[in-house]
């Protein structure tokens, strides 16, 4: 390809079109869904007021935090977990499976904090925590 010109390499690219922990992979969009739309509407808040964080556990197992914004008010951290995985687990049978393995799993906890945010002020669906690197808090 170098003949051709191609001559730029890329590396270190990924992707955040999906969330894989567990062994299970759910898309974006449907994650987004759920963050977006489900969760304010049955609990309040907005959009950027619900953030999952993906990070591994001490013992290597993989852990998703959902965090939810404590200006949203009193809410019971089992119902929200609840709602999040019933909301992805909806649309079809795979996904209800992945849902299944989340529970039986204990992939998800829901904890009462701020969403993080990059550099910028930018509030990402997912963000991946990566051991001994510091995160922005708002």
């Amino acid at each position: 390809m170098e003949r051709q010109g191609w001559t730029t390499r890329l590396h270190s690219i990924r992707s955040f079109e999906k969330l894989t922990a567990g062994g299970m992979t759910f898309l974006d969009v449907d994650v987004i869904r759920v963050l977006d739309e489900v969760l304010p509407a049955r609990f309040g808040g907005g959009p950027t007021d619900y953030q999952l964080v993906e990070e591994e556990a001490e013992d290597g197992r993989p852990r998703v935090r959902l965090l939810v914004h404590p200006r949203v008010g009193e809410v019971d951290a089992d119902t929200v977990a609840d709602a999040f995985l019933t909301a992805i687990g909806e649309h079809s049978e795979s996904e209800r499976l992945m849902e299944l393995q989340w529970r039986q799993e204990r992939v998800l906890r829901v904890e009462r904090l701020a969403p993080r945010t990059t550099r910028t002020g930018k509030i990402l669906h997912l963000h991946v925590e990566r051991p001994g690197a510091a995160a922005s808090i708002r």
